[in-house]
């Protein structure tokens, strides 16, 4: 059977979603046919590309920030270069190679365009690139009212115009890749916990054989970069519970 893993972006729900990983690992259910990740589902998702999730695990139980206080901004952006290099020391365990999408937003003229990409087709500096594209955020230091709002306004006015930004912008879960490469099952695991499939995969693909996992916590904005060693914790925990117990009928055999 064909199983593909859909990874949504958050930030630092990320942690639960890590979580879910380790128990799905755990049950068995670690061979892939297909990733797709948007941003902290593209990081994610290169812990199991790579066969790291023992590393994933570690990344967000051992973290040293303090949250939004320690999050450095870098040319209009949230600095994701730690976590990028953290990535490139890994070392790539796998001897078969799958798909694994991810996506990220160009920005010209003022208008955002989507990229998906296969890393499975790059070398990984190349990777690594695409992913870093995807995990980054815009962020103005100097924003009145909303951090949207003021993205938006900035936007507008060509602030980001050559950049290539988190794909969360435009497309925060990605499934369209998964169906195209015809895989039998999708499990999502969303970072929200009202998460529904929208319109146009319903009418693409059956309901029932999509799997989502979704959080109890209901999450806010400002814990997209709420990057704090007891919230992350938690969230590992929390996730970690509900993979355990989810009910996942796949036939494991590839």
């Amino acid at each position: 059977m064909k199983i593909g893993l859909c990874l949504s972006g958050g930030g630092a729900k990320g942690s639960y979603q890590a979580g879910v990983i380790k128990a799905l690992n755990e049950r068995g259910i670690n061979k892939f046919h297909s990733i797709s990740g948007t941003s902290i589902g593209a990081i994610n998702g290169y812990f199991i590309f790579t066969e790291n999730v023992e590393n994933l695990e570690k990344m967000w139980i051992n973290l040293e920030s303090n949250g939004e206080n320690d999050t450095k901004i870098v040319d209009n952006t949230v600095d994701n270069s730690q976590v990028i290099e953290n990535l490139s020391v890994i070392k790539d365990n796998s001897n078969k190679k799958i798909n694994f999408y991810v996506n990220y937003v160009e920005v010209e003229n003022s208008i955002m365009k989507e990229k998906v990409e296969n890393l499975c087709n790059l070398d990984k500096d190349e990777a690594l690139n695409r992913i870093k594209y995807s995990s980054l955020l815009p962020f103005n230091p100097n924003y009145t009212g909303s951090v949207s709002e003021q993205f938006k306004k900035d936007l507008k006015e060509g602030l980001y115009n050559g950049y290539k930004l988190d794909g969360g912008l435009l497309r925060n879960t990605l499934i369209q890749p998964l169906i195209e490469d015809n895989v039998d099952k999708i499990i999502i695991i969303s970072t929200r916990y009202d998460y529904n499939l929208p319109r146009d995969i319903k009418g693409q693909y059956d309901e029932n054989n999509i799997i989502i996992v979704r959080p109890k916590t209901i999450f806010s904005r400002k814990d997209t970069l709420r990057f704090e060693n007891e919230f992350c914790n938690e969230l590992f925990e929390e996730g970690y519970e509900i993979g355990k117990n989810i009910e996942i009928n796949i036939n494991k055999s590839m």
